[in-house]
């Protein structure tokens, strides 16, 4: 596994992210759980995902068991607040009175002193993004969270932050997660330039497009207790992009690569990242997509994928 620095932080990440949307608190079980985290170790990942809307508040309190087993100084632990998590009000947005309650909430949880990457989810329209960067630059300077993130902002957004950062001498944002992967890349005119103007490194997440880049879908047909049996929307871009995963998955095919390990390397080719979040719900997945930080694409291959993902115009 290879490391990289978040953003301009002097903070080092491993180059894959696990991340605990979907799977954990949910879809699978303590015991599962706990072997994918520790496979994710094993392979040198060292940098975990969650937020405190996933399932309820569930995946952070079983993120929280397994660190019970795990040396806490090396664990850079990621987490997020905005969502409803409680009756009233106030129960959720980016306002003062949210924040801290919910960064609370979640140290409970995570059974930890502090977090490591405290991130708003989403913009919150209602609040003014002056009150939210005092607030999360007042939970750094009590010791509470070390660093903050963005997710789901567009350049715009982080712009706007970053000029209230320096007109009042504040702790910037390192990090943006935003929805990037091979089939989706509305980020790249606008968004990613912008991070690399302000110092944000990138961690997507859905880097395989909800399994759609792995090769159990190349055959056309949906595998029974996939996450695309029965949900329209994905059989629907499956079959739409069908040609092109077929194509991709032949090119990682002569190389020794599967579709997914394709698809991460070509993420951690691309400018501003850091770290894509992988899920998993089972060891195998973990040490198989963790390959992908040791994949080096040349600029001739580089320029083979974007034939297949853009081919030219008759």
């Amino acid at each position: 596994m290879n490391y990289r620095r978040l953003g301009r932080s002097g903070l080092k990440v491993s180059e894959l992210c696990l991340g605990a949307w979907i799977n954990f608190g949910d879809r699978i079980n303590d015991d599962a759980t706990f072997a994918v985290l520790n496979a994710a170790v094993e392979e040198g990942i060292d940098f975990f995902d969650t937020a405190d809307v996933y399932a309820g508040g569930k995946a952070e309190e079983v993120m929280g068991r397994w660190m019970h087993s795990q040396d806490r100084r090396t664990l850079t632990i990621a987490t997020k607040c905005r969502g409803r998590m409680w009756p009233g009000s106030n129960g959720e947005g980016l306002s003062r009175k949210h924040i801290f309650d919910a960064c609370h909430d979640s140290l409970r949880r995570l059974q930890t002193d502090y977090i490591d990457l405290y991130q708003i989810h989403w913009p919150d329209p209602e609040t003014p993004l002056e009150e939210t960067i005092r607030a999360l630059n007042e939970l750094i300077a009590a010791g509470k969270v070390r660093y903050i993130g963005v997710s789901n902002h567009n350049s715009e957004q982080i712009g706007e932050a970053a000029r209230i950062c320096e007109a009042l001498g504040l702790n910037k944002f390192v990090s943006s997660q935003p929805y990037y992967n091979m089939l989706g890349r509305d980020i790249e005119k606008n968004d990613v330039p912008r991070c690399l103007k302000e110092g944000l490194g990138l961690i997507p997440y859905s880097p395989l497009a909800q399994g759609l880049l792995s090769d159990k879908y190349l055959g056309g047909t949906i595998p029974e207790g996939s996450r695309a049996k029965g949900n329209e929307g994905l059989e629907k871009r499956l079959q739409e992009h069908l040609p092109k995963l077929q194509a991709l998955g032949e090119w990682a095919g002569s190389r020794d690569y599967t579709l997914s390990q394709l698809a991460l390397a070509w993420l951690l080719h691309q400018p501003a990242m850091v770290s894509p979040i992988i899920g998993a719900v089972n060891p195998e997945q973990v040490r198989e997509n963790a390959k992908a930080s040791q994949i080096k694409l040349s600029a001739e291959d580089l320029a083979q994928i974007e034939e297949i993902l853009n081919p030219p115009k008759p």
